[in-house]
């Protein structure tokens, strides 16, 4: 049975452009179940590799309304966030998801209601907007830093590699992470910056400082006058988040939506789109951020690179596009720095998840990509020159999938180096999604996998031990069969890109952006003791659909 899905892949360029989008509704349903550490059954031809240990965590919107019929969310990425854990002990894994509680979270599990706070996209129905007391209270929890903590879609740890010390936290684009215990997914609770300078934005993907545990992030800072400008941060294990290393600041000319940054040895390197969020419209548009997104004509991409030495700043410009990930970066020669970037159109941010667009792919395929045609893309800056050149990749296969990619995931261990192989996702119609291996050296080796009505998400790069090629090593991703109605976790062998080992899960899980592996968090011990005292039956769930945690 393995075999003849992994062989399915082939099936790229040909078949049927009529899609039935069995599932795909149900893919995105909300579950809030919670439960811990169920042993999860492999498939009966499925080959897990015996080195796998540590914990693979994803986080994503698993919840839209309450049980008041009026202010449910109109976004999937509005959703209130809930991780799930993957925890590997050789070929067992144990499977547990819980809600993150963050305070405007568990306010409207109280109310049974959506209570004022920041949303991402507007109501569905005009009728619901927040009233002027409403929205009093919304610009009182703004200035506290409380009016958007709905950190669903990334992770990371700062302090001490260790489940002991270590600050495992869920992020996004607001400064305010929420705190959670690695060991059983409880949140611990919301950390906020420094109260001065005022703090703006955060970042959702801190970087990993090359040949340390230090990590790199960067905020936009405001004083009492002057304009708002960007504060580089290092957080060496010791530092805490309120308290990080400035390594530099410099103020761009517009305030731009960034996402995401690559990091070399040397450099931190910025993009500075012409996409903004209009700050001076929140209170207009009703505290609905992507609301506010607007183009700006007339103004070329920014890019800042930044010396992670000295804090020096130099500036340079390319033409205007827009981009939610970066994928890597490395230093080429002397005089060039590599940047490859996944393009996406702005309007993305606003229109593609909210839930009439999400829900209702075209049954007829019109192959139209998620980000409109525009193709993986790798930006040359020259350090001495000043100038920037930017190119697109071949694509000797003629695969629609290889260049289309977002979510991009590298072998880590190349992270800010010369690198070859890049990780993605590929949709067209929202429904059909594919999973990529782009070769950025030999694209004749792009590989893809594919099969109808199973629906992809973000992959994650776990090296073998002793590798001797930048692709040794297993893929881990989360897949839904729309078909059998069920999640499933699914290990794929880097190198053939063939499925080795299969999961069916006891627990839906619906789409979610982003996860991240924490190696040192290694239950082995602890897993095996609780499995003999058990006889391997799972902790019971906690059921409660109400939200009543």
């Amino acid at each position: 049975m393995i075999l003849l899905f992994s062989t399915l892949f082939i099936i790229l360029q040909v078949g049927s452009v009529y899609n039935e989008n069995v599932g795909w509704k149900e893919y995105m349903k909300e579950n809030i179940e919670e439960f811990h550490d169920v042993p999860l059954v492999w498939e009966s031809e499925s080959k897990v590799p015996s080195w796998l240990s540590g914990t693979y965590v994803r986080n994503g919107p698993a919840r839209l309304k309450f049980e008041s019929p009026r202010r449910h969310l109109n976004s999937w990425l509005d959703g209130f966030a809930k991780l799930h854990s993957f925890k590997f002990v050789g070929d067992q894994v144990f499977f547990s998801g819980k809600m993150l509680e963050s305070p405007n979270y568990l306010a409207s599990v109280a109310a049974g209601e959506l209570v004022p706070q920041t949303t991402l996209n507007k109501f569905a129905d005009p009728e619901d907007e927040w009233t002027f007391m409403e929205k009093l209270q919304i610009s009182y929890k703004a200035v506290t830093g409380t009016a958007f903590d709905n950190n669903n879609p990334a992770l990371w740890r700062m302090g001490e590699k260790s489940v002991e010390n270590g600050i495992y936290m869920a992020v996004t684009d607001a400064p305010v992470p929420i705190r959670f215990n690695i060991t059983d997914l409880s949140t611990i609770g919301m950390m906020g910056p420094s109260a001065y300078p005022f703090t703006l934005s955060g970042c959702a993907h801190y970087m990993r400082e090359l040949d340390s545990d230090n990590s790199l992030s960067f905020m936009r800072k405001k004083l009492f006058t002057g304009k708002p400008y960007v504060e580089v941060q290092r957080y060496p294990p010791h530092k805490t988040f309120q308290d990080p290393d400035v390594i530099s600041t410099f103020i761009p000319q517009k305030y731009s939506n960034v996402h995401s940054f690559s990091i070399t040895e040397e450099f931190a390197i910025f993009f500075f789109y012409p996409v903004i969020i209009n700050p001076k419209k929140y209170y207009s548009g009703n505290f609905h951020v992507f609301e506010l997104i607007e183009w700006v004509d007339g103004h070329d991409t920014e890019i800042f690179v930044v010396d992670l030495k000295t804090g020096g700043v130099s500036n340079f410009t390319t033409h205007p596009f827009y981009s939610v990930h970066h994928a890597n970066a490395y230093r080429n020669t002397e005089d060039e720095i590599v940047v490859d970037i996944c393009p996406t159109p702005y309007e993305n941010m606003r229109e593609y998840l909210l839930l009439d667009n999400l829900m209702n792919p075209p049954q007829e395929s019109t192959w139209t990509s998620t980000n409109k045609d525009s193709e993986f893309m790798r930006f040359s800056i020259n350090l001495s020159e000043g100038s920037v050149q930017h190119q697109v990749f071949p694509n000797p296969t003629a695969s629609r999938w290889v260049n289309q990619f977002d979510f991009p995931v590298i072998n880590e261990k190349y992270r800010g180096r010369k690198y070859c192989i890049v990780y993605g996702v590929t949709a067209f119609d929202y429904s059909r999604t594919a999973l990529v291996k782009k070769n950025l050296c030999d694209s004749s080796q792009d590989k893809v996998w594919y099969q109808e009505n199973h629906y992809a998400s973000e992959m994650w790069f776990l090296e073998a031990p002793d590798s001797k090629s930048e692709d040794e090593g297993v893929l881990l991703s989360l897949m839904y069969d729309g078909e059998a109605a069920k999640s499933y976790l699914i290990l794929l062998d880097a190198q053939t890109f063939n499925t080795i080992a299969r999961s069916y899960l006891p627990y839906h899980i619906p789409w979610s952006a982003h996860g991240m592996y924490f190696p040192e968090a290694d239950f082995t011990n602890i897993l095996q003791m609780d499995k003999s005292s058990n006889d391997g039956k799972p902790t019971e769930s906690k059921k409660n659909m109400k939200g009543e945690l």
